[in-house]
């Protein structure tokens, strides 16, 4: 006996008419799907608990979901793609929606039936069934909610695309490790969960717990909902502190007995994925487990050993690796260690490793034969950062020069970063452990020096720096001298020792003006032109400047540029060229707008410009936000400029009433990075020169011929504040005696 759909009624089925009792109710059902009127509504996976975050994506996939008939969540194992279309079934208001399971399937024939079944079609005799579908569904308006089509995707694609061709009322959501690739499909890649991971935690957890650890757990595991769900259950009896200790073991750790096999443990979930793959999918997917950080075409290939674009383009497709917005290549990490246990069961782990470790190697290899690296190199070394600190830890021997070289490269990106104690002491650790014929050791030595200098132990920077320099001589390495001497003049600035600062300068610019370093010769000529300015010969540092800056702008990374800009805007300040001044300032700020710690001296730079113009708080202003922000970074001015900001602010004392210069002060102290930077590239900066009270009455005492401390007796200020004055009064005005400066005065 069967059950009538229409009025319920038992009944014998015939082969014509299996799902109702007569013709008349099959032309009432189709009556009533004609109208839409139909409330046959399939019963959609039900779940015990909440539905959890993942608000945004509903809200885009809803507007999806109205505009095409096919739409496909594509994602890694574990993601959460069924529950999300479950829920966005259940919101989508269609008359009929029919879900169609494929997960257990296991030959593409199955397909065209698990789809029958799922709608009520029956086959009929001597028809087949894909036919008898088609014309079933030719008036129905329904949603096929089709899951997990990533084993059997080339016939779920032509059962697909069959419906939508014929059937102009059926609407498919797929959720697949692949795109289905259908017409008209429109994939939706779906990643991790943020914020709402923690949410998920708690809710599986029955508690909020220690909300900073349970973000760092969801953190390690990439937000994926079904590592979150299964650690939050076992959390009810582990800690959670235990918990993050083990997430390192995560594939043995995170399992539940009582779900669905597939998704029982996060390993057996992957596994599904991974024996999907073809043979050389599977052996590129296992030796890309030792790159946690990341990889791009040229590492992918060094480790497969052949040509990787179509089988990397597969495992993309596949949902094991995804591309990031740079470019690069990366998997989640519950995924690489699944892929590195393959790794290890095939034998394969010392051959990769040693790949990794030698093309890391080559990647610093610039830093051991070149006086300087290009932006491409520098930048290189940043992306590799996690891919080096795993190798340094887990895969080169103790005993291995190259170490040495892994180190310096860690050491090198954090001085950039500004972090750099970890990795320094990491590097002096492996350097005295180092033999002294070691094949990276100068590079290693040339580092610690830099390492040492930013750690104020300026007698062994310049002891390191020698010793790199004396060892390059004895080896022959003259290539990288222009280099090493740079870094020797800069451990004698950190002592304070000019003489030999500048003959360490000197010495750079003639090895590499010998060997052809252009533009490793322009940052030494900087570095040379800076210590000139700071000496007060203006002439010759912009000599040296202007020859520079043309190469840096074509050669050198952004950083180093903008120190060069900053520079010719201190020689246009001490020219009293208060516009060229602020152009420069202007233009290096920009150049390390998105690096904190390097912009503070431009804004100072724009600073000093208000002030010398006349704009006194809004100076007062910029000086104490960097003031304040160089406290809180530990970030210390050269003696030089710092003397040329306290010069600055003790004139806006001066110039400004007690009240305006605190309330300045205040307003500046509160500013932030961001809101420094963009009061310092305000336009109006620069104006014509405008003389505060106080200014103008020195230089009405000095046309009369009153010295220093004359004018500072009759003002009552101190005798340093009236050099200050006249000083900057002859700077704003581009004079350069005092006479010029009477004759200025008494001409107004």
């Amino acid at each position: 006996m069967g059950i009538c759909a229409s009025c319920g009624t038992g009944f014998a089925p015939l082969p014509s008419r299996a799902r109702y009792c007569s013709n008349a109710c099959r032309q009432r059902a189709y009556r009533q799907r004609s109208a839409g009127t139909s409330t046959v509504v399939a019963e959609l996976p039900r779940y015990d608990d909440a539905f959890v975050g993942r608000e945004s994506e509903l809200a885009e996939l809803l507007s999806l979901l109205r505009k095409h008939r096919m739409l496909t969540l594509v994602g890694p194992a574990g993601a959460g793609k069924t529950r999300l279309a479950a829920e966005l079934a259940g919101r989508a208001r269609r008359t009929e929606v029919r879900t169609v399971e494929l997960g257990r399937l296991s030959r593409p024939e199955q397909v065209v039936q698990a789809v029958a079944e799922a709608v009520g079609v029956y086959q009929h005799a001597g028809v087949a069934l894909r036919t008898t579908l088609l014309q079933e569904l030719t008036n129905r308006r329904i949603l096929l909610l089709v899951d997990n089509c990533e084993h059997l995707v080339e016939e779920c694609c032509a059962v697909v695309d069959a419906l939508l061709s014929r059937c102009p009322n059926v609407q498919i959501l797929a959720t697949s490790r692949e795109a289905l690739r259908s017409i008209g499909e429109v994939v939706y890649p779906l990643h991790g969960m943020e914020s709402d991971a923690a949410k998920l935690f708690a809710e599986r957890a029955g508690t909020s717990g220690d909300e900073a650890a349970i973000a760092a757990i969801c953190a390690r595991l990439d937000g994926l909902p079904l590592a979150v769900e299964l650690a939050a259950k076992l959390s009810r009896s582990v800690p959670l502190s235990e918990l993050a200790d083990r997430l390192d073991h995560r594939l043995d750790l995170l399992s539940d007995a009582g779900e669905q096999a597939r998704h029982q443990s996060l390993r057996a979930a992957i596994a599904w994925s991974h024996d999907l793959l073809t043979t050389p999918e599977k052996e590129l997917f296992r030796r890309l487990a030792l790159l946690p950080g990341g990889f791009g075409l040229e590492i992918a290939q060094v480790v497969h050993g052949g040509a990787v674009i179509g089988l990397l383009t597969a495992l993309q497709a596949k949902s094991l690796v995804a591309r990031e917005n740079d470019g690069r290549f990366r998997m989640l990490e519950s995924v690489r260690l699944y892929a590195q246990e393959r790794l290890e069961e095939h034998g394969e782990r010392e051959v990769t490793a040693e790949r990794i470790i030698a093309w890391l190697c080559e990647k610093g290899e610039p830093a051991v034969s070149s006086s300087i690296l290009t932006p491409e190199q520098v930048k290189a070394q940043h992306q590799e950062y996690d891919n080096v600190t795993y190798a340094f830890a887990h895969l080169v021997a103790s005993r291995d020069d190259r170490r040495l070289m892994l180190a310096t490269m860690l050491l090198r990106v954090c001085f950039d970063r500004g972090y750099f104690a970890e990795a320094g002491a990491v590097l002096m650790q492996v350097l005295d452990r180092s033999p002294a014929d070691a094949r990276y050791r100068i590079l290693a030595l040339e580092y610690a020096s830099l390492l040492a200098g930013h750690e104020q132990r300026h007698d062994e920077a310049v002891k390191y720096a020698i010793e790199a320099v004396e060892t390059a001589e004895a080896g022959g390495q003259d290539l990288i001298m222009c280099r090493l001497f740079r870094t020797l003049a800069s451990a004698y600035d950190g002592m304070g020792d000019v003489v030999n600062t500048a003959w360490a300068l000197r010495q750079s610019i003639q090895h590499g003006v010998r060997n052809g370093n252009d533009v490793s010769v322009a940052v030494s000529s900087q570095n040379l032109g800076w210590r000139l300015l700071v000496q007060g010969d203006v002439d010759a540092a912009a000599v040296l400047i202007e020859g520079a800056l043309p190469v840096l702008r074509l050669h050198a990374r952004q950083d180093v540029v903008a120190v060069a800009v900053h520079t010719s805007g201190c020689i246009a300040l001490e020219r009293g060229d208060l516009a060229a001044a602020g152009a420069r300032f202007a233009e290096s700020a920009r150049m390390t707008a998105t690096t904190p710690r390097a912009v503070l001296e431009s804004v100072e730079g724009r600073g000093l410009v208000a002030m010398l113009s006349g704009r006194h708080e809004l100076g007062v202003r910029l000086l104490a936000a960097c003031q304040q922000m160089r406290a809180a970074w530990v970030v210390p001015s050269e003696t030089w400029w710092r003397r040329k900001m306290g010069a600055a602010l003790d004139l806006a004392r001066e110039s400004l009433s007690p009240a305006a210069f605190q309330r300045a002060l205040g307003a500046g102290r509160a500013m932030d990075v961001r809101h420094a930077l963009e009061t310092a590239l305000d336009k109006e900066i620069v104006q014509d020169p405008v003389l505060s009270d106080r200014q103008r009455m020195v230089v009405e005492l000095v046309a009369r011929g009153l010295t220093n401390a004359q004018v500072a007796a009759k003002l009552g200020i101190s005798h340093r504040t009236v050099e200050s004055h006249v000083h900057n009064v002859k700077t704003v005005l581009n004079l350069s005696s005092r006479a010029q400066l009477s004759a200025w005065a008494q001409s107004r």
